[in-house]
Order: C-alpha cells, then structure tokens, then sequence
C-alpha cells in the first residue's frame, strides 16, 4: 500500500521532517510488540515487580479480591518489600500509601498504632459521664494531680496559674517575709 507523505506524523528526529512509519503502522508494530511479551498489564508487572499478570491474578483471587490488609477495599496495587524487592500482596490504595508513608518500618507503625489506641481510650474516657462525689482534675481524669497551667490548690477563683510566683509571694508562703 502506498501512502501519502501528509499522513505520516511530523518529527523534528528525521531529515525529511517525517517518521518513517505511519500511524497505523506503528500502532500495529507496538501491538505486536506488546502481544510478544503477554500483553501490557504483564510487561508492566514482570519488568517492575517480576512476576506475570497471572501470577498477580492468583494472589488476587486468593485474597478474595480485597485489599490484603483491610480486607474491605478492592486490592489494585502490588505491595512489594523496597528493600528486597520481594511481592508481599495486593493492597488497596489507601493501605498501599499508609505503608509508603510509614516506609514500610514495623516499628514504627507499631508505635503510631499505640498513638491511636491511646487517643481513642481518652477520647472514651472523656465521655463518661461524672460520678457523683468524685471531682475529675481539671484534665477530665479522676485523681490526677493537675498538670502546666492548671489550677494550683489554693489559688484565688478566677485565675489561672503557670505555676511560678515571683520572690515576694514565694517568700511569704515560705514564712520568711520580713516584718
């Protein structure tokens, strides 16, 4: 078949200003190309992850389709050791990038875990309502001496203190104002 030069796509590459395949020729060349090596989805996995697109269908399968981790979301990303290189899973996206910001440390998803738990027990605490007789301190938990700039015992209603008292004060509590 004999083409026309006006339906070759221009390029700045090439001395004659034009490639040397046109459109339909080149996009059946790169479907060839990618049918040889199993399709996109395969190239994609094998040169980043090495592994097939039937391998990532197994695992997918055998996670019932969900996020490996939440086990709610649809699991749509190869989660894979940085270090090794070594597929773990498939993740969802937001368990996928929980693990990126966390860069993959144990030990230290395991301490923002305690942050949150600890939070969320607070939180709890803070919503039970008062029991008769018993005064919370002034950070809602029973039996806690007050803490920074809360209320010292004895100071003057109204005011808060930061706990400091400048000498005179300091001295006159301590007995030892002069006469």
């Amino acid at each position: 078949m004999v083409e026309v030069v006006a339906d070759f796509p221009g390029t700045r590459a090439t001395r004659s200003g034009t490639y040397t395949h046109g459109k339909p020729c080149h996009n059946a060349r790169g479907r060839a190309s990618t049918d040889g090596v199993g399709g996109a989805r395969t190239y994609h996995l094998t040169r980043r992850y090495g592994i097939t697109a039937g391998e990532a269908d197994a695992k997918l399968e055998y996670q019932g389709g969900l996020c490996a981790i939440c086990r709610t979301a649809p699991a749509a990303h190869v989660d894979h050791d940085h270090v090794t290189g070594a597929v773990r899973a498939l993740l969802c996206s937001t368990c996928n990038g929980g693990l990126g910001q966390f860069a993959d440390d144990p030990g230290l998803m395991h301490v923002a875990a305690l942050y949150a738990e600890g939070h969320r027990e607070q939180q709890a605490l803070a919503r039970l309502p008062e029991t008769p007789g018993v005064r919370p301190g002034a950070d809602g938990r029973p039996g806690e001496p007050p803490v920074g700039s809360q209320r010292r015992p004895g100071a003057a209603r109204g005011t808060r203190s930061t706990g400091r008292v400048n000498g005179e004060r300091r001295q006159g509590a301590a007995g030892e104002v002069d006469g």
